[in-house]
This record gives structure tokens, C-alpha cells and sequence, in this order.
């Protein structure tokens, strides 16, 4: 029919694109083909600018991400820009994410890897910031009962073959590998599941899960990873132990604090059986739950 002139905004500079314009006399569609070719359909942003945009708006907030794009590499965009093609090249990721982890769960994918001593998998929660619409009929952990926040699911995959001098375990440098999504225990853990195996999870000589003690990890861990050893990380453990004492001794005062202390050295040193103190403790925890004195 003729051709038409595109505005693009490109990594190095805004262009003028002239494209030939095509339109269907049968279905009455018009067509056109190289805005396709260059992957412009629907955009007039470069595929090199929508990775960039998608890469801040992942890492930062919609508005920070603008700045940055601005400062360091002259892009101008909106807010709102930002935020559209990160959701929608988001989309895209899930999308893909969601075909592998089908074909994990039915083991048609078993990467051949070479095998690797320990394989760490460590999952956690954590509450994200939302916006109303987006807690609506949840119910929140203040006195409004209302929630201001969605829980976050993460997993986090490494690899250890060293020790230290002190003869704990170090993390391989560049190593680790990340997942994360807003839903439910159940839909998290397909998800993990297919990073781990991604990461030589049927390679690996020793597979350890590193959780809080929360009951949705456990169960993703009996669910999905049976063989694994399941160990509380050491912050919540010292976290359960403070928890424990204060349950004994009291909440404050010298005693409590002088125990937790103890405890807590020998935990980071990994003493965890050497304190009779905290046999004492568990033993008489158990008499008070069986009905003892």
C-alpha cells in the first residue's frame, strides 16, 4: 500500500525505521512484515532496550530503574514503560520456565553433569510490600488484621567442595543460582525441584536442604528432595535456641543471657553436642510436655 515511518528508541540513539505497509483486500487485516523481522510488533522499543529495561525493573524499583536507564546510558523511558516490559518479557520467562519445569516433573530432562561432592538447596520466605488490591481477603499479622504484604518464596542452589582452615564448608565461588515466585508451597516446589535437577541434582554425591524449620520447607523437602539432609541454617538456629532458653529461664537477666551466649558459641563452632546444658534443657522440656515436674 506504501510505506510508513517508525519511531524506535535503540540502545545507541532514537531512529526513524521505514517500514512497506500491506493490507489484506480478503480479511481486511493490514500486515506489517518487518516490524516481525526486527521484533517491533507492538513496541517501539529495541529488543536491546527491552532487555535493559526488563533487566532494571527486575533488580530495582520501576522508577529507580528509569533513572539508571537515563544516567547511565541516555535511554529515556517512563516509569510505566519500565514496569509494562518487565511484566511482559516476565511473562515471557514464566512462560518458558513453566515448559521446563512440565518436562522436568515427567523426567524427560536429565541434564548429564559432572557429578559434584555436596549440592545445596536453601529455601525461605519473605513478605513483600503490596499493594492493596493485591492482599485483598488476606489476612494480615498486625492488629488490622489487614495484610500489607505477600509472602515471597526463594530457593537459592550452590555447590561446596572446599573447607576452610578451621574445616567448615565454603561456598564454590560463582556458584549460585536463584528462583523465587509469589505463590504456594506447592507450586514452589516444582519449581525448585527443576533448578536443582537444572544443577546436577541427580549427579550429586550429598544433596543438604538448608531451611527455618518451617513446616511448607520440610514438606517441599520430603516431597521433592527425600535423600536430602535437612538442616536448620545456623541464623534460625540460633534464632530457636534464644527462643528455647527464654522459654526456661525467663525472658531477660543474667542467666538467660549468660546461657544463650554459651549455647551460641558452641553452635557457630559447631560444639552442638557438647553442651550439657542443653541436654538438660531438652530433657526437661520433655518431662513437661509428658506431664513430668
Amino acid at each position: 500500500m506504501d510505506y510508513r515511518i517508525k519511531q524506535v528508541t535503540t540502545v545507541l540513539s532514537e531512529i526513524g525505521i521505514k517500514r512497506a505497509y500491506y493490507h489484506c483486500q480478503k480479511c481486511g487485516k493490514g500486515l506489517i512484515p518487518k516490524d516481525k523481522d526486527l521484533d517491533l510488533e507492538n513496541t517501539s522499543f529495541s529488543p536491546g532496550v527491552r532487555r535493559m529495561m526488563a533487566r532494571v525493573g527486575a533488580k530495582e524499583s520501576f522508577e529507580d530503574g528509569r533513572s539508571d536507564l537515563k544516567e547511565l546510558a541516555d535511554v529515556v523511558v517512563t516509569i510505566k514503560e519500565v514496569e509494562r516490559t518487565s511484566e511482559a518479557i516476565g511473562g515471557q520467562i514464566e512462560v518458558t520456565a513453566v515448559r521446563e519445569r512440565e518436562q522436568v516433573m515427567e523426567g524427560k530432562v536429565i541434564p548429564f553433569l559432572p557429578a559434584v561432592p555436596k549440592l545445596y538447596i536453601t529455601i525461605d520466605g519473605t513478605g513483600v510490600p503490596a499493594v492493596p488490591c493485591e492482599t485483598e481477603g488476606r489476612k494480615g499479622k498486625d492488629e488490622t488484621g489487614i495484610a500489607k504484604t505477600r509472602e515471597a518464596k526463594l530457593g537459592a542452589i550452590f555447590t561446596q567442595t572446599k573447607v576452610n582452615e578451621e574445616g567448615f564448608a565454603v561456598r564454590d565461588e560463582d556458584s549460585t543460582t536463584y528462583v523465587g515466585a509469589i505463590e504456594t508451597a506447592e507450586e514452589f516446589g516444582p519449581r525448585i525441584y527443576t533448578e536443582a535437577v537444572r544443577r546436577g541434582l541427580n549427579r550429586a554425591q550429598k544433596v543438604i536442604l538448608l531451611g527455618d524449620g518451617a513446616v511448607w520447607i520440610r514438606g517441599i523437602g520430603e516431597d521433592h528432595f527425600p535423600e536430602a539432609v535437612q538442616i536448620v541454617d545456623l541464623y534460625h538456629a540460633l534464632e530457636h535456641l534464644s527462643g528455647l532458653g527464654k522459654m526456661f529461664y525467663g525472658p531477660t537477666g543474667s542467666i538467660v543471657s549468660r546461657w544463650i551466649e554459651t549455647q551460641s558459641v558452641e553452635l557457630k563452632e559447631g560444639d552442638y553436642r557438647k553442651g550439657h546444658c542443653l541436654h538438660e534443657t531438652v530433657e526437661a522440656s520433655e518431662k513437661i510436655h509428658s506431664g513430668g515436674d
